[in-house]
């Protein structure tokens, strides 16, 4: 069986972490898991990058981490595989599977897009969408909504995240289970300051974000939380 983070966050693309790449990628390795997906904040959050840079410049800086965390991956035979995590209104954010950095340079229209917009180009492409920790409570989410919107824009939501506590986890597993969509788990980790992780548990390792985007719509696989 093989474990996958969905949920990381590194210093180089995300204002509010505090690990490099290459630290997060050997923390994960060392508790015993085989991959990860960088899901630093993009145009839509807390990212790292001047979002005022032309396109092209923008996704080369965004996913210069991505790039640079492949060394590290390949030396520790560790899967290392590109996501992204977008705001779509105030304290609302949809975790984003299946894409390539090459994928973003090809849709400008992705800079200042609406969640529906999102979903018709990556869903378009073969890509899963999943909210992301869709019943936090915090001061920096002024309206917590009883219900997440558009549930027909996404394919699944991150049931266990394990920066939530386990009652917003619950609520979210309680609300949207019955809706059909797919429970996914992950940690929201900013740091190396962890001994455990959420993530899911496959029965085969998968290379590359499209790979893992079809086992997540078929529901192959288990959670781990």
């Amino acid at each position: 069986m093989y474990l996958y983070e969905l949920h990381m966050h590194t210093l180089e693309g995300s204002k509010c972490a505090h690990s490099s790449i290459h630290d997060m990628i050997r923390r994960y390795k060392e508790i015993g898991f085989t991959g990860a997906v960088v899901t630093n904040h993009f145009t839509g959050g807390n990212t790292s990058v001047d979002k005022d840079l032309p396109w092209d410049q923008l996704v080369e800086e965004f996913c210069a981490c991505y790039y640079e965390g492949l060394k590290t991956a390949k030396d520790l035979d560790f899967d290392l595989l590109f996501g992204v995590e977008q705001g779509y209104a105030r304290g609302k954010e949809a975790l984003v599977y299946g894409i390539e950095p090459e994928f973003l340079l090809e849709h400008p229209e992705l800079r200042a897009a609406d969640l529906p917009t999102w979903s018709k180009v990556v869903r378009g492409a073969g890509g899963f969408i999943a909210f992301a920790h869709p019943f936090r409570t915090k001061p920096y989410i002024p309206w917590p909504m009883p219900m997440p919107d558009m549930l027909d824009l996404v394919d699944g939501f991150e049931g266990y995240n394990r920066s939530n506590t386990p009652l917003e986890n619950q609520e979210a597993m309680t609300r949207l289970s019955p809706t059909g969509l797919i429970a996914i788990a992950g940690s929201d980790w900013h740091d190396t300051n962890f001994d455990d992780a959420n993530g899911v548990v496959l029965e085969h390792r998968v290379h590359t974000t499209r790979e893992l985007a079809k086992v997540l719509k078929a529901g192959e696989f288990e959670l781990k939380k």
